[in-house]
Order: structure tokens, then sequence, then C-alpha cells
């Protein structure tokens, strides 16, 4: 069967489809999107992506379609994930959503269309990668600590330059800073260290998506008997840790080896994505 998409809803085949030249998203970024996990007919925590995506349709002032609630934004993914994959297959699925065309910078409407689109992810649940990650810092340029930040905007050159920057270096991934020159994120994931029993992470005001993994992490940890620290994290606080990890939806938890001269274990990763895979 031909590669299905949905558009405000309604299935078409993928190939051949288009978007307007004065699509917004395309000329202002203006748009944010969710990156998402279905796996055995399940969307992986829809209601913290519903929520994420309203909030920040909210900040942006976009419009959700008429009546659109969490029950039809589950049923529209499923719908895709159905048609494109078998029930068992692990699906990564993006929705986006864009405000309507109309106008230059500033925008005739604030009505808004998505698109959801689907790939296939290998395995099943979710496993710990078996090579450590090697990471450095990031910092030609670095992310505003405001509360554009913490939502999956369709502007996103900063991921793209600090991809370009890791695969210049022969890295696995590379950590963002904010403006303030302290430790954000990863390019497509929160970030934690682990020094002893405490797990820390860079808090919201630090310029980090509020991703989802990131506060069912959060949880899990708390549960499991870690003292969680959400505050601002320094650089120099990375060769000084345990453990580094990231974290995001698709992945689950991967854990780093290296940053620079210094290598870590992953005792602390084990623990939680046992823990996660059993939520």
């Amino acid at each position: 069967m031909a590669e299905m998409i949905s558009f405000n809803g309604h299935l078409m085949p993928r190939d051949g489809f288009g978007l307007s030249p004065e699509n917004r998203s395309f000329r202002y970024g203006d748009g944010l999107f969710e990156t998402i996990r279905v796996e055995n007919g399940k969307v992986y925590w829809s209601e913290r992506h519903f929520k994420r995506l309203t909030k920040g349709a909210e900040l942006l002032k976009l419009q959700l379609p008429n009546g659109y609630h969490h029950e039809l934004f589950v049923s529209d993914i499923l719908e895709v994930c159905r048609h494109n994959h078998d029930e068992e297959t692990a699906s990564r699925v993006r929705f986006s959503l864009f405000r309507n065309e109309g106008g230059y910078y500033t925008p005739k409407l604030n009505t808004a269309t998505f698109l959801i689109e689907t790939n296939q992810v290998q395995g099943s649940g979710y496993m710990l990668n078996r090579r450590g990650l090697l990471v450095d810092v990031f910092e030609d340029f670095y992310k505003p600590c405001h509360a554009l930040s913490n939502i999956k905007t369709a502007s996103a050159l900063i991921y793209v330059m600090a991809g370009l920057f890791s695969k210049g270096k022969k890295l696995d991934d590379c950590l963002l800073i904010n403006d303030e020159r302290l430790l954000a994120e990863a390019t497509s994931s929160n970030l934690f260290l682990v020094k002893d029993q405490r797990i820390i992470t860079p808090s919201l005001d630090q310029a980090c998506v509020e991703g989802v993994m990131r506060s069912v992490i959060i949880e899990i940890a708390s549960a499991e008997g870690f003292q969680v620290e959400e505050r601002p994290v320094e650089k120099w606080e990375l060769p000084e840790a345990d453990e580094i990890f990231l974290t995001n939806v698709i992945s689950g938890i991967r854990w780093v080896v290296g940053f620079r001269e210094k290598r870590y274990y992953n005792k602390t990763a084990q623990k939680l994505i046992q823990a996660l895979n059993n939520c």
C-alpha cells in the first residue's frame, strides 16, 4: 500500500503531496511540532504530548481546528500508523502544526493546519544503547532563556548547526548552552547528570525543551529513591559527574561514555530504563 500522511485529519498519499510556497512554516518557521512514539497500538504519553501541543499553540497564538481534542489527536495518529505499519511495529510520529498562510511577518490569520507523518522504529520497547555516546559542548551559538525555548518550534537552525558541529567532530551528539553560557540540552534530547545519588537536569528556565521523556524520567527517578535537582548546570560539572545520559521519547535513555577525556558508567541509566519499560 502507498504510504499515507494525515492532513487535517484526512488520509492522503505521501507521494505527490505538497505544500504551498506561501506556507508560513516554510517561510518563517511559524509553527511547532511533537515527536511521538507509537507501539502496539498505543500512543505513548499521549496526554502529556497533547498538553504540550496546546500549551505551545497558545503561546504562539495558533488556533487548533474547532473542537480538536485529545481523543481526536490519538485517533488521527493511530489511523496513520495502522495504515503505514504493522500493529506491533514501533513508529516515530511527527505531528506538525503551522499557521495558515497569509501575511508577511505579521500573519493575517491565527487558524492552523496539522500534518501527521510516520516512520518505522527498529526494535521493541526501550533498549539502552550498547555503545556509549561521545559528546562535547557546542558553543558557536546559544539558546535564549525565554518561554519559546521550551517548545518544539519549526524554527530549528541552532539544532541544525549543532548537528553539523557533531558530524564535523565525529561525535555522536553535542550539548547546547544558553545565553548565560550554562548547559541547556542536547540536539534532540534533554540532559541529565548523575552525581552520587543525585540526578541533575537543567531547569526549564535554562532554555531546554520541556521534554515529555524528561518529565517521565524525573518522576521515575524520584520513585526509585534518587534526589532529583532541576537547576542551572555549569560546564565544569560535566567532568565531575559519575554518569551522563540523554532522554527523548523515541530512544528513551541514551548513556554517554565520554566527554573529552572523561569516561562514564551507565549503572543509573540501566536502572532507570528498566523502570521505564515497566511503566
